[in-house]
Parts: structure tokens; C-alpha cells; sequence
């Protein structure tokens, strides 16, 4: 399923998306293609699936955390598309690949999207690619049919919002604060107001992610966007947990905590 198609159908159901982050490989390479299946029974509506960096500057300690264990166990690019590729039937909500730029370079830009358009991946969110230095990146995804979502922060200016709002396909990614992924307490106030100003400018959805770990956030955050994006707290979640019985359930009934509804 495109970006572009969950959101309509989320829009006819009066609904905003709740999107959840993962990273491959974490905790185990062979437990990726579970937790994917899980959050998607939970109802997550969109899952964003990380590629592992050395270097993942954006990233707090969680995340950081996991996406160095999941190197360490040889999480690679190849084997996130053999895991893709073996969960593609099942899969019914849109899967977004997020990746720094070294690894896609690396991989080789072309030879990647292939892979992404064989297993049906929806869009892509590159962290460290400027819009002002993307238009190569712009013309091969859309080759590749595949949607493209940038960041807007706090501070990024109105020129720069209105350039970056012309190449994003699928939703704008909001960064609520200014720093490194992991929970975080924000004034809601002012996040209101930069949400409810780039609206002004773009149709596109706006989803706010980077330190929401509530139920209590993701209420609020839902009332003024078209949707929430939960990473650091299910990953912590998932690196205490993983290792009990049931934890795919737990996993679940989690979710669903912070979803605002009970897993049944």
C-alpha cells in the first residue's frame, strides 16, 4: 500500500496514523520479520524500518544502542531485502525505509530502489540528505515510483519549508524539538503553532516524531496533525522485553498503550 493511500483511507475513517519505528536486526536479525507482523496486528498504520548505521548522528543512545547490536550480528542491506522480501504477502500497511545516505551510497542508489520496488517497500526518508542537494536522489525515486519524505524542524526557515514541501511525497516528517531522537518533554503550544502555520503551505500530512513516548503525547500530538511517529520507546520496550515468553503479545498490548486503546 503507497503513503498517499493510507493516509486517504485513514481520512474517510475521521483517524490519524500512528507510525511506529523499528530498526533491522535489532534485537535479533530472525526477529525483525516477527515484530513487523506484530505491529501491524496491533494496528500501527505505517512502519518505518531503519537501516543500521555506524554513525547515526541524528540518534539518541537508544537507538544508537540498537542499531549497534543489530551491526554487530551482521544487519546488513542485503539481508533487510531477504526479510523484506519473505514478508511482502503479508504485509498490508506501507513500510518506509529510513536510512542515512553512506549506506545507500555505498549500496549503490539504483541497485537499492530496485530491491525496494521488488519487495514493495512504499517510501524512503533519507536523515543526512539536504533538499538542496537531493535532486539527483528526487529524479531515481520517482523513476522507482517510490514516495519521499523530508524533514522540517523548528528552525528550519520559510523558504526552506516551502522548497522541501515541493519534492515530499507521502507526509511531511515534523521534528518536534530540535536534537537527537529519544524521549523528551516539549511545550505543546508552540508545536501547535509551527504544525498548524506549515499547513498553510502544503496539503501533504503532517506527522510529528522525535521524543514522543506517551500516551498522553501522542493524544495531544494527534489533535493539531494527521499523525504520530514512535521510535525510542517501542525500541527500549523491545530491548527489555524480547527475551520473555509471549513477548511478541507484550509487544502488542504496548503498542496499543500508547495507541490510546486496549489490545484485545
Amino acid at each position: 500500500m503507497r503513503i498517499e493511500e493510507k493516509f486517504k483511507q485513514l481520512k474517510k475513517e475521521g483517524k490519524k496514523a500512528f507510525i511506529a519505528y523499528i530498526p533491522f536486526g535489532f534485537p535479533k536479525i530472525g526477529y525483525t520479520k516477527d515484530i513487523i507482523l506484530a505491529l501491524q496486528a496491533s494496528g500501527v498504520d505505517m512502519i518505518e524500518l531503519g537501516v543500521p548505521f555506524s554513525d547515526p548522528l541524528a540518534d539518541g543512545p537508544i537507538i544508537q544502542k540498537a542499531a549497534s547490536l543489530a551491526l554487530k550480528q551482521g544487519a546488513d542491506i542485503e539481508k533487510l531485502f531477504i526479510t523484506l522480501e519473505g514478508i511482502k504477502k503479508s504485509l498490508k500497511i506501507p513500510l518506509v525505509i529510513m536510512t542515512y545516505y553512506n549506506p545507500l551510497f555505498k549500496f549503490g542508489i539504483e541497485k537499492f530502489f530496485t530491491k525496494m520496488q521488488a519487495v514493495e517497500v512504499s517510501g524512503i526518508i533519507v536523515v543526512d540528505l539536504p533538499h538542496d542537494e537531493s535532486r539527483n536522489y528526487i529524479e531515481k525515486t520517482r523513476k522507482f515510483d517510490l514516495e519521499t519524505v523530508f524533514f522540517i524542524t523548528p528552525t528550519t526557515s520559510k523558504s526552506r519549508q516551502e522548497k522541501i514541501v515541493k519534492i515530499s511525497q507521502g507526509f511531511i516528517y515534523y521534528i518536534s524539538v530540535t536534537g537527537i531522537t529519544g524521549p523528551k518533554s516539549f511545550t505543546f503550544t508552540p508545536l501547535t503553532s509551527y504544525v498548524k502555520d506549515l499547513k498553510k503551505i502544503t496539503e501533504l500530512p503532517i506527522c510529528v516524531g522525535f521524543g514522543v513516548h506517551t500516551p498522553l503525547q501522542v493524544e495531544k500530538i494527534r489533535s493539531f496533525s494527521d499523525g504520530v511517529i514512535v521510535g525510542s520507546g517501542i525500541v527500549e520496550f523491545i530491548g527489555k522485553h524480547f527475551r520473555q515468553k509471549n513477548f511478541l503479545n507484550k509487544l502488542k498490548t504496548y503498542v496499543n498503550f500508547l495507541n490510546g486503546r486496549e489490545y484485545a
